[in-house]
């Protein structure tokens, strides 16, 4: 059975090969891409294609984040929150809501404990991780961007069952 969450205004599905166009374009925008670890700018066909067969392991790593608009970003939770959006579609609070539900997924399999991060300087990123609960670890790391080519500093953040189920009622 296929992994689906919907939300208010989002589905978010895995990703299927009909999605490359539309990860190839926002991917291929430096001020997305500069934001990640392993993704390369330029982004390519051939890097989508290699994404979909690692996800063969796994689908929650990279699931489809639909809106009107279409395909807007990727997010993923297995032991670590990840995701990206599309910059037409930052400031709409569409990450937040789609983090919720997949943040709400993972407790509610089981899970005591999730981790993400986010490079300094990306406050955006920042922020979504905030008003999830989420909390510095204080270990933060040196981690190589590929799309900027060089080192940078990832904030580390943890979010726990226990905030989790405070912070809604639980």
């Amino acid at each position: 059975m296929a992994f689906e969450l919907k939300t208010e205004r989002l589905e978010i599905r895995p990703l299927t090969a009909s999605d490359e166009a539309a990860v190839v374009a926002q991917l291929g925008d430096y001020e997305v891409s500069r934001w990640l670890t392993v993704v390369p700018y330029p982004y390519a066909p051939k890097d989508f294609k290699d994404f979909l067969g690692f996800l063969e392991a796994d689908q929650r790593e990279g699931l489809a984040i639909h809106a009107a608009e279409g395909l807007i970003g990727v997010i993923g939770a297995t032991d670590r929150l990840g995701y990206w959006l599309g910059r037409a579609h930052h400031g709409k609070g569409y990450m937040s809501e789609a983090a919720e539900a997949i943040v709400e997924e993972h407790f509610a399999c089981g899970a005591q404990e999730l981790r993400s991060g986010y490079f300094e300087g990306n406050l955006g990123s920042a922020r979504v991780l905030e008003k999830l609960g989420f909390r510095p670890t204080c270990r933060d790391e040196k981690v190589s961007s590929v799309a900027q080519g060089v080192e940078v500093t990832l904030k580390n953040v943890i979010l726990t069952r226990k905030v989790w189920e405070a912070r809604h009622g639980a």
